[in-house]
């Protein structure tokens, strides 16, 4: 009988999804930049290389497939929300490389 793993949730991983989420949300209903900068910043909670992991992804993305504006609004919340900036380059990149790939295989 195989041994089934437990797994538990990655707390890096639910707050990246967090902040995606709210600076989407923030890019979409439009309203105060300092205050979604703010808003963000504080949710961060000092996580810059999580701000910068986030923000890279979503222009990365948002190059290959041209998502509307709100994504690159949204990014640009989260790297002035105190994102570590020499980062966000590099994630760029490995959002750019994922956004290229099939999102399904035969």
């Amino acid at each position: 009988m195989a041994t089934k793993r437990i797994t538990h949730p990655d707390p890096d991983r639910i707050l990246m999804a967090k902040l995606s989420g709210t600076a989407i949300h923030l890019a979409r209903v439009g309203g105060s930049i300092d205050e979604a900068v703010s808003e963000l910043r504080e949710m961060a909670g000092g996580r810059g290389d999580l701000l910068a992991q986030e923000a890279g992804l979503m222009c990365g993305a948002w190059s290959v497939r041209l998502e509307t504006g709100d994504f690159l609004v949204a990014a640009g919340f989260l790297a002035m929300a105190g994102a570590e900036y020499g980062e966000i380059r590099r994630w760029v990149e490995i959002g750019r490389e994922r956004a290229s790939r099939p999102m399904h295989s035969m």
